[in-house]
């Protein structure tokens, strides 16, 4: 197992660290590079000596370019060495279990052991109304499908996992490529309906807490852990906590920087243009009100470590899961560096293959 609390300097490891992207962009640089700087974000996350590194899947919002995770887990996995690659996650609803089955098959053939594969029952980040049926339309998602999610993950299940190992009789699809071990899954969730439907599975819980407190139900953790079910090869409770950070070389400095990434999530969200101008006290109160409901841990290294202790002791976490809320990959990077202990690298990254 990797190192814990992974640094050049020794700090105690007490849980395991891994990161999720979830592509945020403030509108400032061109959505390309943006993409392109999930990657160097990844190689960055192995430098550090990160546990896993996963993307998110977002539909139709303009902060969020993370919408395909297949593909960039694709691409993810090709350029760096060692570090699992996974989905935090594939929105289930918004798929076709076969379709996502056969993906993931494929990725866990160029990339064995490698893998991972998290699903939620989310929708997307865009919102109800006019603008979030037209996203549901174009989708394709039927209104039944969160309400399903249980189903649709025994249906993904089925077809990575047959009952039979060899080609299937008429009532049964063949999967291909077969892959002797296929991707682990992982159930992500910030209520108990979640928690209870990978409790039930055997299955890893992978709490949202990086979601906000309007949005996540703590009790789910402690539902998970009564209501997990003895799976097979001895699989017991696993629970992974997203948490959103900033870690900077000293706190003013990181509560500087967070506030400014707040304030630009927050015109952004609500349609403001950066040059608009905005009352700077309902600014800072609209900023520190982000902050608090996000949840947001933000700090030099050793307050951002104390505080995820914190937040795993409270959870009874596995495995501590950061979201860094910088707006671009070099900001995101020297998060993660920082947090680490370790130095931007002078040369370029050495090749992969």
């Amino acid at each position: 197992m990797p190192p814990s609390h992974p640094g050049a300097d020794g700090a105690d490891p007490s849980v395991l660290l891994s990161v999720l992207e979830i592509g945020a962009t403030d509108g400032r640089l061109p959505a390309a590079q943006v993409v392109q700087e999930i990657a160097d974000v990844a190689r960055i996350s192995e430098e550090c000596g990160f546990h896993r590194f996963w993307v998110a899947e977002h539909h139709g919002s303009p902060d969020l370019v993370s919408s395909a995770p297949p593909v960039l887990i694709a691409h993810i996995a090709a350029v760096t060495r060692h570090i699992r690659v996974g989905s935090g996650g594939v929105m289930l609803p918004n798929h076709a279990p076969y379709v996502v089955a056969e993906q993931f098959a494929t990725l866990g053939a160029l990339h064995p052991g490698r893998i991972d594969l998290g699903l939620g029952r989310s929708s997307s980040t865009a919102g109800t109304g006019t603008y979030g049926a037209l996203l549901k339309a174009a989708l394709r998602r039927d209104d039944r499908a969160t309400t399903e999610f249980p189903a649709l993950i025994d249906e993904l299940t089925g077809f990575l996992h047959p009952l039979t190992a060899n080609h299937p009789d008429d009532s049964t699809l063949f999967l291909s490529p077969r892959v002797p071990a296929p991707p682990e899954l992982y159930v992500l969730g910030a209520g108990e309906s979640s928690a209870r439907t990978a409790a039930e599975r055997s299955l890893p819980f992978v709490y949202g807490h990086h979601l906000g407190r309007s949005k996540c139900r703590p009790a789910a953790v402690e539902r998970y852990r009564e209501a997990f079910v003895p799976g097979p090869n001895d699989a017991r409770p696993y629970v992974i906590a997203s948490l959103n950070v900033l870690c900077a070389e000293s706190d003013d400095e990181a509560e500087r920087l967070a506030l400014h990434a707040a304030r630009r999530t927050v015109r952004q969200r609500r349609g403001t243009a950066p040059d608009e101008a905005v009352p700077p006290a309902r600014d800072e109160f609209l900023a520190h009100r982000f902050l608090e409901d996000q949840q947001v841990v933000h700090g030099a290294r050793d307050t951002v470590l104390k505080a995820i202790d914190h937040v795993a002791g409270t959870l009874d976490a596995d495995e501590i899961m950061l979201v860094p809320i910088d707006l671009t990959g070099t900001e995101r990077g020297r998060t993660l560096r920082m947090l680490t202990g370790r130095r931007a690298s002078t040369s370029p990254p050495a090749p992969v293959g």
